[in-house]
């Protein structure tokens, strides 16, 4: 009988035990940050960084082998060496995880900004909103804006604006920052009208001895 496929949940339930039972600082980034605090979308991947050093290569290879990820320990020493990102297959399923080695400023920022979140039973370190946004600027596809965007309107109340601002001045994203804070209001704007025409309406239908409720107007025409 063939092994039973792991979801996407299971995967990154066993990309945590791996690192918890390697004992590794770490944060995940990029999907899940996003389905934390924006908008959720489908991926393939797993994007996590960790904090971990030549000594411990072979303690976290081990790790993840125990877990069912087939990763090499020299995969993750030529990450560390360069700096780079290390593709971790797992071996019952499609997914895979996108490690990056805590190497880089922002790496080790995205660390100590970590907030943890309950998520499918299980706790998550998850890269804090403010991190997320800025790096989507930096990294900056049309798909990664559309990410920003989405967990600006829906974190706008939440966010601390000046550290934000701040880290986006030092990735050299200001100005589109700037540009979507800008579209986050024209949203929001755009929503409180929209909610106004609504009231409006549903004022005009009651005095006309109408009851309608806003979820049946929401559906008609001007």
């Amino acid at each position: 009988m063939s092994e039973k496929r792991r979801s996407f949940v299971a995967v990154v339930k066993a990309a945590e035990r791996s690192l918890r039972a390697a004992g590794m600082d770490h944060v995940f980034v990029g999907a899940l940050a996003v389905a934390a605090f924006g908008v959720p979308r489908t991926t393939t991947d797993v994007g996590v960084i960790v904090d971990y050093s030549e000594g411990r290569v072979d303690s976290l290879a081990e790790a993840f082998r125990r877990q069912g990820f087939p990763v090499g320990a020299e995969d993750l020493r030529d990450a560390l060496a360069e700096k780079s990102h290390c593709t971790v297959h797992d071996a019952r399923s499609a997914f895979h995880l996108d490690l990056v080695p805590a190497a880089r400023p922002t790496a080790k920022d995205a660390i100590r900004h970590s907030v943890s979140v309950r998520w499918r039973n299980t706790t998550l370190p998850i890269a804090d909103p403010e991190h997320t946004i800025v790096m989507k600027l930096v990294y900056g596809s049309e798909q990664d804006v559309e990410d920003a965007l989405g967990i600006y309107v829906r974190q706008r109340k939440r966010l601390g604006l000046r550290r934000m601002r701040q880290f986006a001045s030092r990735q050299g994203v200001s100005q589109h920052l700037q540009d979507l804070e800008g579209r986050a209001v024209e949203i929001k704007d755009g929503a409180r009208r929209t909610f106004a025409r609504e009231i409006a309406r549903a004022r005009r239908q009651i005095r006309s001895g109408k009851t309608v409720s806003l979820e049946g107007l929401r559906g008609e025409d001007d």
